[in-house]
């Protein structure tokens, strides 16, 4: 039996909807549907107990709707939205989705999601399994139209922002193409943590974490309750 790489849960109250799903994820050997749910409160309590890397969302379902079932996860699983409703993709997007599928969607269109979200995964699995003998001191990305060399050091946190990320510094922001996910696998583990969905700090520019807000560089950013220990456990090995 050939073990797979990752696992994922499929949830939407409609069974035909989860077959379909099903069926296109057989030929990616690589993912496992470990669970299956048409209620979204028992896979909400499902993921929060057990790990789950990618979560195929409906939106509207009763109960709890698709956006705020990612609003209330603590933790950070990819998620993949497919829905009959075109109007929620921004908003989706917003919520550092990977991918948002339109029902009915072809193999071909949940395929490009699949690869997308499998790169992003090994990504992530090479950058905490690889020991690098060499620091990456520096970033370059390209900010309106220009390429931008910025010490990573010098970061203070990463704002996503729909398919783009806001990099500020104490005496910069730049914004350029490029996900929140990607560019955290990018980054030294030790030094930056996720605090919410949508940011990334840098441990070392922290000044503070009072109540639901981390202070760095004298700026506010929000830290939800699911990341707020694992901000405080890298802070502590620092000092």
């Amino acid at each position: 039996m050939k073990v797979n790489d990752f696992s994922c849960i499929l949830v939407d109250d409609e069974t035909l909807a989860q077959d379909l799903l099903a069926a296109h994820l057989e030929q990616f050997p690589e993912l496992s549907v470990v669970a299956r749910f048409n209620n979204p409160m028992e896979a909400l309590k499902y993921v929060e107990s057990n790990p789950v890397d990618v979560v195929f969302l409906d939106i509207e379902m009763p109960g709890l709707n698709g956006m705020d079932f990612i609003r209330q996860l603590k933790t950070d699983p990819k998620i993949i939205l497919t829905t009959a409703y075109a109007e929620f993709g921004l908003e989706g997007f917003d919520l550092q989705v990977v991918d948002y599928l339109l029902k009915p969607n072809t193999f071909e269109r949940f395929k490009i999601a699949v690869q997308k979200v499998l790169h992003l995964l090994r990504l992530e699995q090479e950058s905490d399994s690889q020991e690098t003998t060499t620091e990456v001191k520096h970033l370059v990305i390209k900010s309106s139209h220009e390429l931008i060399r910025i010490a990573i050091s010098d970061i203070l946190y990463v704002e996503g922002m729909h398919k783009y990320v806001k990099i500020v510094t104490a005496h910069d922001k730049h914004t350029t193409l490029y996900g929140l996910s990607a560019l955290e696998s990018e980054l030294p583990s030790q030094d930056f943590s996720r605090c919410h969905r949508s940011f990334l700090v840098n441990i070392n520019q922290v000044e503070k974490v009072s109540g639901n807000e981390v202070i760095v560089g004298q700026q506010s950013v929000p830290i939800s309750k699911g990341n707020k220990s694992g901000l405080l456990e890298k802070m502590g090995k620092q000092i």
